[in-house]
């Protein structure tokens, strides 16, 4: 049902060694997985592919002898509103989150709720196709794929477009064709590290440093900025995402008053539902599936390029990609278990990280605290150990006190209801 998912279906149906396929659609709301049926036959039909697809609300059914489970969960609830709640929580406290997808409290929050989902997902598919491969869309993106591989024999590489996202940026600045630009990268999900970039294979990242900083701040990139002016490196994810993981955060102390131009999280998700209320047509994805308006059929591939990606994993050759994974010793100074963002080798069967050496001292400070803190999230999801939840959200950097953390947490335990229940004290 994820609205993600007609590009899903779109990258598969323009993917000729993929012809031939079943796609099985799976989600607990049957209207919103109804209506990706029907978009999705409308793709099929107009691609004249010889793809099959269908729907269910019974998981075993849908992973019965599955190669691929691709997914995009969401426990933000309708309209974002469980999401909000947690932005709303939080900022009673001085916190102003502008994603809180990821890192702080509302971070957390997330990770906790969604955790327990993809474990028992995995355990499923290690019943019902234990040799499939998960292929992961959801954030928290690293404390998913590493509750699935920490908790399960089924492996989980996770996608995100931020890298690709980025050389947009980067060829604007440097006035070049962004499809003659190789970016090295690396780091927690959200907060990547730019560690290279070249033009037509010649090393650019000096000229790159340098235009960006004898240039005013630009929006949506000016906390950036003021990092790699510090620490000689560009973060990747885009000023909302990056300044989450740094206590810089904590500048703002009202919605209204944030650093860097940047917006709060409630406020984004109530601008959006007022846009809906005020639109009286029927959305989009309804429009799509009654046939009244066009289906996508990708052109050019999106950076998750899903098609491309169960294509290499199926039948080679391996693929370069930008992917979250184990790290597996790529980065020495970094654990190997950590699930980290970087450039990878998906293959038959499996990713691989290219390795890339030891991070500079003043990236794998900031990198590697994100892993254990990804690590105490993970185990207190699946122990459902209030314990573990307050040493992960105390070691944030948006927490000012141990105190303050419990204060934060129980606020946040208490207005998600139900969903947090076995965080209470």
């Amino acid at each position: 049902g994820s609205l993600f998912f007609e590009s899903v279906i779109g990258e598969i149906a323009v993917t000729p060694e993929l012809d031939g396929s079943e796609i099985v659609l799976y989600d607990i709301d049957a209207r919103r997985m109804e209506l990706m049926r029907r978009v999705g036959a409308r793709v099929i039909e107009k691609t004249k592919t010889r793809l099959t697809i269908r729907s269910t609300r019974s998981l075993p059914d849908a992973l019965d002898g599955t190669d691929y489970a691709i997914a995009s969960i969401g426990v933000h609830g309708p309209g974002q509103a469980w999401h909000k709640i947690d932005t709303d929580t939080v900022a009673r406290f001085g916190i102003i989150q502008t994603t809180g997808d990821t890192v702080g409290p509302s971070g957390l929050s997330q990770g906790l709720r969604i955790v327990p989902i993809f474990v028992d997902i995995a355990r499923q598919m290690e019943k019902y196709c234990p040799d499939a491969v998960l292929l992961n869309h959801s954030n928290p993106m690293s404390v998913v794929c590493r509750a699935v591989n920490k908790y399960s024999r089924i492996p989980a590489i996770g996608y995100c477009h931020n890298v690709a996202g980025a050389l947009y940026y980067f060829a604007r600045v440097l006035e070049v064709n962004r499809e003659d630009l190789d970016a090295t990268a690396v780091g927690p999900n959200h907060c990547v590290w730019l560690l290279g970039l070249t033009h037509k294979g010649r090393d650019i990242y000096p000229e790159l440093k340098r235009r960006i900083l004898s240039r005013p701040p630009e929006p949506r990139q000016s906390f950036a900025r003021d990092f790699l002016e510090r620490f000689d490196y560009f973060p990747i994810g885009g000023d909302r995402h990056i300044i989450e993981f740094f206590p810089h955060a904590r500048r703002a102390t009202r919605t209204k008053k944030i650093p860097y131009g940047l917006q709060w999280r409630s406020d984004m998700i109530r601008q959006n539902l007022l846009k809906r209320e005020l639109n009286k047509e029927p959305a989009e994805i309804e429009l799509k599936a009654a046939g009244k308006k066009d289906v996508y059929i990708p052109e050019q591939l999106s950076p998750e390029a899903m098609g491309q990606q169960v294509r290499a994993l199926e039948y080679g050759p391996g693929k370069i990609h930008v992917v979250n994974i184990p790290n597996r010793g790529a980065v020495p100074n970094l654990p190997d278990w950590g699930v980290i963002e970087l450039k990878a080798l998906v293959g038959p069967g499996v990713a691989r990280p290219i390795v890339l050496g030891e991070l500079p001292p003043q990236l794998a400070r900031w990198s590697a605290a994100q892993l254990f803190a990804h690590e105490l999230t993970v185990d207190a999801a699946v122990e459902q150990s209030r314990a573990k939840a307050l040493m992960a959200l105390s070691g944030d950097p948006m927490i000012r006190d141990f105190e303050e953390a419990r204060r934060v947490f129980d606020a946040m335990v208490q207005a998600q209801g139900a969903r947090m229940k076995a965080f209470r004290k």
